[in-house]
């Protein structure tokens, strides 16, 4: 199965119409809903840190609405990141300056189930070995 994880940063991009990246999260969605791109996986973190924003900045009715479309999307999965991941997360976290601790527990997903790649704007990926970023709505597997 093609999969790739999907950082706050494109969900967010794509629910805001102020964000700069808006027009390249919106296609990178559209792609994953359509079957276009790799299944979209969406860790607890990234799920956390884009509700709580989109509530934050937007509205309570738009963050439900985000969470509903990923539920019922047949090309999103929702996994939570189990606690063997910590250690690695933790790791990542001191040894890697810039990569927030949600960044570096995505990380730590990504090496447990062997996904190689991410959909995200946030270029401090970019540091990390055994992590390609895709900043555009490309398939990696064509």
């Amino acid at each position: 199965m093609t999969r790739a994880l999907l950082d706050a940063t494109v969900l967010i991009a794509a629910v805001d119409t102020d964000d700069e990246d808006h027009e390249v999260g919106l296609e990178i969605l559209g792609g994953i809903d359509h079957g276009k791109l790799p299944t979209g996986v969406i860790t607890n973190e990234a799920l956390l840190e884009t509700l709580n924003y989109v509530e934050e900045r937007l509205s309570h009715e738009r963050a439900v609405d985000l969470l509903d479309r990923f539920v019922r999307g047949a090309h999103f999965e929702l996994p939570y990141n189990p606690k063997k991941n910590y250690g690695v997360g933790r790791s990542l976290f001191r040894d890697t300056p810039g990569l927030n601790f949600g960044d570096c527990m995505q990380t730590a997903f990504m090496r447990s189930d062997e996904v190689e790649y991410v959909y995200s704007f946030d270029d401090d990926f970019d540091e990390v070995d055994g992590v390609t970023r895709l900043n555009s709505a490309v398939n990696p597997y064509r």
